[in-house]
């Protein structure tokens, strides 16, 4: 098993392969937003680090979102690219389900009894899940991924979860003046972890794959969580035309 693994829906594009060991080899932008330029030689990059080819892969995963819908777009492009031109499978990974893995396996964060991924998706709205942290992955999911206002989800948290919980995720970054007037035993991810990463990618792929969870490269489905603005326009003016019209 050799799986290269590539994260697009946050700020920094990143790549990381792991081996039949359990062994990374990872390569991180230090650009934001910069996905489509670098996604390749990032690519490169790792299996380099790794001492192996493109030809050597086993699969390709890729981060499905939610996140950045265009940095969604190009990782899904890319990884079923590889796919299709190396004819391997390919693995969709949850971008919250792998942050928040990435955490479990801190020992800094073993005393939180939740973990909360939060991304942000502007307007105080978050794209969020809440996970039982524990040492046995995949990590048991709690409530249902989705769009929240963040005042829902603070709201959510301190009504029906007493124990300290961890938030990770740019969303602390867009919010966190309200998370501290927000009742709730709180502790924020540090940065050096709080992002999304490629690793945390690998690591659930290569759980994936020994599940026989792994699709054809024309079958990754992104996982936006939301309507694109295009979509909500297109479906707002449907909706305005079909009222006139009655």
């Amino acid at each position: 098993m050799l799986i290269l693994a590539i994260e697009t829906t946050g700020k920094h594009a990143s790549t990381a392969v792991i081996d039949s060991d359990g062994k990374y080899f990872c390569a991180e932008s230090t650009n934001e937003m910069s996905h489509l330029r670098e996604i390749i030689d990032l690519s490169d990059k790792a299996l380099s680090n790794a001492g192996k080819s493109k030809k050597d892969l086993s699969h390709v995963a890729v981060s499905i979102g939610p996140g950045s819908f265009t940095g969604i777009r190009i990782g899904i492009a890319t990884a079923a690219t590889l796919g299709q031109m190396l004819n391997i499978p390919c693995v969709g990974v949850s971008s919250l389900e792998a942050m928040s893995t990435g955490i479990s396996c801190d020992e800094r964060y073993k005393s939180c009894e939740l973990i909360v991924p939060m991304i942000n998706a502007r307007r105080h709205q978050i794209y969020a899940g809440v996970w039982q942290n524990g040492t046995k992955l995949p990590l048991k999911k709690l409530n249902e991924d989705r769009q929240y206002m963040i005042e829902e989800m603070t709201k959510l948290l301190s009504s029906e979860y007493k124990d300290k919980i961890c938030l990770t995720g740019d969303g602390i970054d867009a919010y966190e003046e309200i998370l501290k007037k927000e009742p709730g035993n709180y502790i924020l991810a540090d940065e050096n972890i709080r992002y999304q990463s490629a690793k945390n990618i690998a690591m659930l792929a290569a759980i994936k794959v020994k599940a026989g969870e792994e699709v054809s490269y024309n079958n990754l489905t992104p996982d936006y969580m939301r309507l694109t603005e295009a979509e909500q326009r297109l479906r707002e003016g449907t909706l305005s035309s079909r009222i006139k019209n009655l």
